[in-house]
């Protein structure tokens, strides 16, 4: 299936923008610090039973899986970094996967809702970086959106950490206070 993703120029445009189920498309936007640093990444989609909905069984994943969290977009950044961390990058650095908490999302039930609550990375008091992703989660079949115009329904949106940040971190390329 054709699927585009569209990356906002602004966070403006990203906040007017709306994912779309026919025909697929994604939207994008990326933000930086004031230095150029990508800091986080931001999406927006359509859930998975929304695309099964409108293209089919095989449009997305099996309906007897949990629908995936931002946080398990989180983890799987982490996994995949560590696997291009070479063992001299592995023997310095700050933070192995195993001191990375993923802690979960924060949920937002409304667009106005989920913009304004981004993602974190922090260092925790036991010294480990957490990362928390900002997630917009309301399931197409999902009852208790049926009486929610369709706009509001079928939506899954994620605040992420930027794997570069990320790796920055896990690296002592950048360091975070508490």
């Amino acid at each position: 299936m054709p699927l585009t993703n569209k990356i906002q120029p602004s966070k403006d445009a990203f906040t007017e923008s709306k994912a779309s189920a026919k025909p697929i498309e994604t939207q994008q936007f990326s933000e930086y610090a004031p230095d150029g640093r990508l800091l986080g990444i931001s999406c927006k989609t359509k859930s998975a039973d929304l695309l099964r909905a409108e293209h089919g069984a095989s449009a997305s994943r099996d309906p007897a899986l949990p629908p995936r969290s931002c946080r398990d977009i989180h983890r799987e950044m982490v996994v995949q970094l560590w696997a291009t961390f070479d063992n001299d990058a592995r023997a310095s650095s700050a933070f192995a996967p195993h001191r990375v908490m993923l802690d979960a999302d924060t949920t937002s039930y409304t667009g106005s809702g989920w913009i304004g609550s981004p993602a974190e990375a922090y260092l925790g008091n036991d010294g480990t970086l957490h990362l928390r992703a900002s997630a917009l989660f309301a399931e197409w079949r999902d009852w208790r959106w049926k009486i929610m115009p369709k706009s509001f329904r079928g939506n899954h949106y994620c605040h992420l950490v930027a794997p570069e940040r990320i790796r920055a971190l896990m690296r002592s390329e950048e360091r975070l206070s508490r």
